[in-house]
């Protein structure tokens, strides 16, 4: 896997949840914020003068905002009862739901008729034809909403959908390159050497079922064990030219991060930095938890003579690694390269937690 993966995306949102968490203080104050702008543009439709904008605006807001934390208090207290139905079944519930309190809080407002017509200076008849137009509103700007969260719902199953072919995608590029460099260096050992031509057989099985398997992320202990095996191939091709040093912190070791990410960014760091020097050199991988982030850190020297070749011949390695980290992370993840003239280094940073989430879901 010699051209390479790996990279950064999260929406943390859960793509499979019609329904926002109004329990959030963020969506609280996006849904009181659109309630005042209705009770504006209610007002502005219904007022002739400045006089009346206001009694019909303060009107509007008293009875839109009581609707609005009503519906919000009750959809965050029964969230977790509606995600678990189908989208249907989910949103019609929500729709009853949010149309009996719409009613309710009409009909309440016209039981207090009188406390109402003497708190605001209005000539709103609050009557049967009141009751009407506010089930009717309400029904209209609910289906609107709830519309407008199911179009949503399948455009994020969508963009998942899209990015798991795009990651499969991505990993299907290497497979072909590593390929052929192993079965040279098993046809080489055969003869010589069959017992490690053997062993190389085994690791080069390890890696490929991980390759073809169907998940996308991996522990990365395993990510470890699946780049442990790769460099046994590779050091039978290299010798004492390929040198290894590992720093690894065991908190790190549970944490997830997309399959085959670890071991692709040590190929690179073979191909481009340790096969063109004559005495090739060691390659650095450092595994830490540093709060709540995964960092992973692969270091290689490289020649004057061939940096250019280096980062020419990385470009590519490199875009896939960050298409690939920005279709699972998101923004939440890292990708840097700090570029000198003796060292080549490429450090991500994945968010410990949101891996581990998405994996369980997984």
């Amino acid at each position: 896997m010699a051209e390479n993966t790996i990279i950064t995306n999260a929406d943390t949102r859960d793509p499979e949840s019609v329904l926002p968490d109004l329990c959030d203080a963020k969506n609280l104050f996006l849904s009181v914020l659109l309630t005042v702008v209705l009770a504006i543009i209610f007002a502005l439709a219904s007022s002739h003068s400045s006089q009346t904008f206001w009694d019909y605006l303060s009107m509007a807001a008293f009875l839109m905002l009581w609707i609005c934390l009503l519906n919000v208090a009750l959809l965050c207290s029964l969230g977790k009862y509606l995600r678990r139905l189908d989208i249907r079944r989910c949103l019609t519930g929500s729709f009853l739901l949010m149309m009996a309190v719409s009613t309710t809080v009409a009909l309440a407002v016209m039981l207090a008729s009188d406390f109402i017509d003497s708190a605001f200076s209005s000539d709103i008849q609050l009557d049967r034809l009141f009751l009407f137009r506010v089930v009717a509103i309400s029904a209209v700007i609910y289906f609107i909403v709830l519309r407008y969260l199911y179009i949503q719902h399948q455009w994020r199953q969508n963009m998942v959908a899209q990015s798991q072919a795009q990651i499969q995608s991505l990993q299907a590029r290497i497979r072909p390159h590593f390929l052929f460099n192993s079965m040279n260096t098993i046809a080489s050992l055969i003869e010589d050497a069959p017992e490690k031509a053997e062993q190389a057989v085994e690791d080069l099985s390890d890696l490929f079922r991980a390759s073809l398997g169907d998940h996308d992320l991996n522990s990365l202990s395993d990510e470890v064990a699946l780049t442990r095996s790769y460099l046994g191939i590779e050091a039978l091709r290299l010798g004492e030219r390929l040198q290894v040093e590992w720093r690894i912190d065991d908190d790190a070791l549970s944490g997830m991060l997309p399959a085959l990410t670890l071991q692709p960014l040590v190929e690179n760091a073979i191909y481009h930095g340790i096969e063109p020097l004559p005495k090739g050199g060691k390659i650095l991988i450092s595994l830490l938890k540093v709060e709540d982030k995964l960092e992973l850190s692969v270091s290689n020297p490289i020649g004057a003579e061939n940096a250019t070749r280096t980062r020419k011949g990385n470009q590519i390695a490199q875009e896939n690694i960050r298409q690939r980290l920005k279709l699972v992370y998101g923004s939440s993840a890292g990708f840097s390269i700090n570029d000198t003239k003796e060292n080549y280094n490429v450090t991500l940073i994945i968010p410990f937690g949101v891996s581990n989430e998405r994996a369980n879901r997984r």
